[in-house]
This record gives C-alpha cells, structure tokens and sequence, in this order.
C-alpha cells in the first residue's frame, strides 16, 4: 500500500496518521474501523466476483467506501496496519 492510498485509508476512518504503531493508535484504528466500515456481504448476493488482493480490497472499502465481509475487512485492515509498521 503507498502512501496516498494509507491517506485516503485513514481519512476513510477519520483518524490522523499515527507517528508511531502503538498500542494505543492501535485501539484507536481498530475502533474506527469497526465505527465505519461495515460488514455487508452484498456482492454475494449481487454476483460480483470476491478478490482478495490488496488492490481490490482498497478499491471497494476505501474507493467505493463500501464494506465487505469478514475476509475483505480483515485483509484491507491487516494491509493498513502493515503500512503504518505492525507486524
């Protein structure tokens, strides 16, 4: 993920870019994400094709400002916090 896509990431959280990954700015994007994006499964319903690649994943929760299901949430969120430096 570069960095304008971490930017619109975190604007679609409404939180600031975290100086370091702590505990705490942890908790805070967790919480957010959980706030904001919701989980919703209706491209299975809708028939769109489910990718799990990073550049589809951001498309639809960041670009579209959709949800996803729980690995679509999973993999963008874990794609974020790899970004911003967690392990």
């Amino acid at each position: 993920m570069n960095s304008p896509q971490v930017d619109a990431y975190l604007r679609r959280l409404g939180v600031e870019h975290p100086a370091w990954p702590t505990v705490d700015a942890l908790r805070e994007l967790h919480l957010r994400h959980l706030q904001t994006v919701p989980f919703e499964n209706l491209s299975i319903h809708l028939g769109e094709e489910i990718v799990l690649e990073e550049k589809r994943l951001l498309d639809k929760v960041v670009g579209a400002r959709r949800g996803g299901f729980c690995y679509e949430l999973n993999g963008s969120f874990g794609a974020l916090l790899a970004a911003l430096g967690y392990d």
